[in-house]
């Protein structure tokens, strides 16, 4: 029973729960299902879109663990190539050495050699002139046999 504002009196409702409840299921039909069922489609357009956007970043995984293991072989192969260089570094340093080592070497015998030539050429002088002191003795004596054969031809011709 519904009060009359006007007359005060109690009226009888013609509405029930009955009729309330299939007003409520037409409207719900009629305006919230449309709207449900558009957000519904909405919501699997958003979910299909995800799929494909899940798709995509497995590719992207997929992807990036390949760039990943390539990045990992080429950091080894770095390694090995920085520890080539290494081993190249220390044999250059000890080349290094051994060049500073041989080039001491060398010094120590140029002037060696000098001081061998410088003797060598007082020796050739001391040789050039005994050389010559030898020829003069040589011609000497020559003029000494020249002398002996003299005389001895002069002892020879006296009786």
């Amino acid at each position: 029973m519904v009060l009359d504002k006007k007359t005060g009196k109690k009226i009888k409702a013609g509405i029930g729960r009955k009729e309330i409840s299939d007003a409520l299921k037409e409207f719900y039909k009629e305006s919230l299902e449309p709207k449900f069922d558009q957000i519904d489609s909405k919501f699997e357009q958003i979910d299909k879109r995800f799929d494909r956007m899940d798709a995509r970043l497995d590719q992207q995984d997929a992807c990036s663990e390949r760039i990943e293991k390539k990045l990992e072989e080429h950091d080894e192969k770095f390694r090995d190539i920085f520890t080539h260089f290494d081993e190249i570094y220390k044999r250059f340093e000890r080349l290094e050495t051994e060049y500073y080592a041989i080039s001491s070497a060398i010094d120590r015998m140029e002037k060696n050699l000098e001081r061998i030539e410088k003797k060598l050429d007082g020796e050739i002088s001391t040789r050039e002139f005994l050389e010559k002191e030898i020829f003069d003795l040589k011609g000497r004596v020559q003029i000494l046999n020249n002398r002996i054969e003299e005389i001895e031809n002069q002892l020879k011709g006296v009786p």
